[in-house]
């Protein structure tokens, strides 16, 4: 049943990836922990997401330029590395508080007022503040999509060019991590019975998504991705909520 349990999970998870291009590991991850050691889930989450993350930037490659994404990879580095540092000395439960609080407030911000982008833009400072952010909460919370997200969405990037770039960009950061579980020893004989079995099934729910991307307008794709962004700040709001009531 575990095993079934999984399976639904990445299935139902890689659908909402394949719509929004993040949010696999904010819907899975917190209902793996019903039934797995989070030691197991946090590897499984990392390789699985960067699987998806794969798929995506196959499926859009013609969308998609790395130098659109080349500021928030190279704003990632420095990110993850203070992450790591500022791990040591500072709870995770204030993380969690400031990212919730951030992310609630900038959605409550979004929905209430009117938005408009004529024309796609760029910004090469703002691209590597959300890389660096990227990185730095990655590290931390394991919450690396977020950040991306809110510049995709100041971009005004269509669907098709923002869920290649979600693609390529989470490939490389996350991917980064995937190696260090390696390095540490994580990928044990249950790890890749899980992979074995989450990995189709993700697949699967995300090229179910495809067809469904064409009725999807460009304001639908922002509330879309707005949602998903909320609700990131409500996982890190339960988490800190569950770490004072446990």
């Amino acid at each position: 049943m575990d095993y079934l349990f999984f399976v639904c999970i990445w299935a139902a998870a890689g659908f909402v990836n394949g719509i929004s291009g993040m949010g696999a590991a904010l819907m899975a991850v917190p209902l793996m922990t019903l039934f797995m050691d989070i030691r197991l889930i946090v590897p499984l989450s990392c390789i699985l997401v960067t699987v998806l993350s794969s798929t995506l930037a196959i499926k859009y490659r013609q969308e998609f330029h790395v130098r659109i994404v080349l500021p928030a990879l190279l704003g990632a580095v420095p990110g993850a590395v203070l992450g790591t540092a500022v791990l040591k000395t500072v709870s995770p439960v204030i993380l969690e508080v400031v990212m919730a609080v951030f992310l609630i407030s900038y959605v409550l911000w979004s929905f209430c007022r009117s938005f408009s982008v004529s024309e796609e833009r760029n910004s090469t400072a703002l691209g590597a503040v959300c890389g660096f952010f990227s990185g730095f909460f990655g590290s931390t919370i394991s919450f690396t999509g977020p950040p991306l997200a809110i510049y995709i969405l100041y971009t005004g990037w269509k669907q098709q060019k923002a869920l290649g770039a979600l693609g390529s960009a989470l490939i490389i950061i996350t991917g980064t991590s995937c190696l260090s579980h390696y390095a540490a020893g994580l990928y044990t004989s249950e790890f890749i019975t899980y992979l074995c079995i989450g990995a189709p099934a993700g697949i699967a729910g995300m090229l179910a998504s495809f067809p469904f991307i064409k009725y999807i307008t460009q304001e639908t794709f922002r509330k879309i991705l707005l949602l998903v962004i909320g609700f990131a700040g409500f996982v890190c709001l339960g988490r800190v909520m569950m770490h004072f009531f446990s």
